[in-house]
Formats: C-alpha cells, structure tokens, sequence
C-alpha cells in the first residue's frame, strides 16, 4: 500500500506542468531513479530510466501534441521492468506502447485543463484574482491527479502480480522481438535528435566522440562531458563560429 501509494504521488509530481517537475520527475531518468527508489532497486531503475530517456532523445510537445506519452513511458515502463523482471532491452520496448497509451491520457488532460483559463476569464471580469489564483495552483493539480496518479496508484496496487503474469504468457518469439525492437529505438532515439540538432560545422565533433567511445571503450559519460566543455570554452576563446554569425547578420 505504501508503494502504491508513493507511486500515485510519483505520478501527480510527474503529471504536474512546470520546469521543477520536468526536471526532477518528469523525465524518464528521474522517474526511473523514483521508481527504483520506491521498489529497492534505484541503481537498476536509473539504468532501465536511461535507457528509455535515449529513446525518446528527440521527443518534442508542439503546441501540447505528443508523438508518445514521455510521462507514462518512463515511470511505468520502470515499473514493468522492475516488477517483471525484464531486461533493458525489453523494457524498452514495452515502454513505448506504454507510451502510446498515456498519450490518450494526456490529450485527455489538455482538453479538460483548456477549461481552466475559460473559467479564469470570468473571474477576471469580476477581478476576483483568488479565484483566478486559486484555479492556477489547484486546477492543473487536480486534473493530473484523476487522470494519472489514481491510475497509477492503482496499476501499482493491483497490477504487479499481474504484469508478471501478462510477461510470462508472452511467447518466445514474441519476446525476442521486442527485445530486438528496444535495440533499435536507442538508434531511432538518437537519430530524431541528430535531425533536430544536425550542424556540417559540428559533424567532425560528433564523430570524434563516436570514435573515441568506440575504440578506447570508456563507458564514463562524466569524462566526456567535462571533456566536452573544455574544447567549447577553448573553440568560443579561439573564436569557432564567428564567421557565421557574421555571415548571418
């Protein structure tokens, strides 16, 4: 019960719009870690969460609509991965019909929440700002919790021995493609964010860190990164790019 219910809360700080939650929360990473915290296994969660996060490296909300639920593809795809055993790869690919499914969540949330500022206006009209400051605080919040974290609580309750149930009576071949289909999203993940942040001046950079990763074997992400900003700040001190911005005005 406690579970379940620190997973219902997991799910209303995830569902909640605002840059705080998305950071902490919202992200599969950070909802893997939460979850795997929840269930005694935060190192596996992170891990099960990062995989799904590289997936979804290219995700973007034009205007509200979503490709794939980001919210639910996280937190209950570490859920199942957990609960059930799975391995990453797996849960990788279960994560995206998981994800599919909280996308009718979501449109459901974005047409309820669009209520809200109608009520607003006419509380502006009669200036009565706590009502407008009681809706923005309140009306949001209240949304997600029907929507998603009752749902989740739920699902964490009753659902976990029936996941494994649901798992088990999965045939081989069905599993083992599945298994080859999350192996492919990390490059599909990877390759929506290349179309989104694809530069012919920043290529020789890509492959430079492809080819040191693949041939020297260093798994220490940290290392590239600080790696990563020394050669930024030593490039803008050298002046990388001035000529295009010039060229631009």
């Amino acid at each position: 019960m406690i579970q379940a219910l620190l997973m219902g809360l997991l799910a209303l700080l995830n569902g909640i719009q605002g840059p705080y939650h998305w950071y902490f929360f919202r992200e599969p990473v950070m909802a893997g870690f939460w979850v795997g915290l929840i269930y005694g296994a935060p190192v596996e969660g992170v891990i099960i969460g990062a995989t799904i996060n590289a997936s979804y490296l290219g995700w973007i909300s034009a205007g509200g609509a979503n490709a794939s639920d980001l919210y639910w593809a996280g937190l209950l795809g570490t859920f199942v991965a957990i609960k059930g055993g799975m391995s990453i790869e797996t849960a990788v690919a279960f994560a995206v019909p998981i994800g599919l499914l909280g996308n009718y969540v979501h449109v459901a949330y974005m047409t309820i929440a669009s209520l809200v500022p109608v009520k607003m206006d006419a509380y502006a009209e009669r200036g009565d700002w706590k009502g407008i400051r009681r809706l923005q605080f309140l009306g949001g919040p209240t949304v997600v919790l029907f929507l998603r974290a009752i749902p989740v609580f739920l699902i964490a309750y009753f659902g976990s021995e029936y996941i494994q149930i649901l798992i088990n009576a999965i045939p081989t071949w069905a599993m083992s493609g599945l298994t080859a289909v999350g192996k492919m999203l990390l490059a599909l993940g990877m390759a929506m964010l290349m179309k989104f942040m694809f530069k012919k001046n920043l290529l020789p950079f890509f492959v430079l860190g492809f080819g040191v990763a693949a041939y020297s074997g260093m798994t220490d992400l940290l290392l590239y990164a600080i790696i990563g900003v020394c050669l930024a700040v030593i490039l803008i001190k050298l002046g990388f790019g001035k000529d295009n911005e010039k060229e631009a005005l």
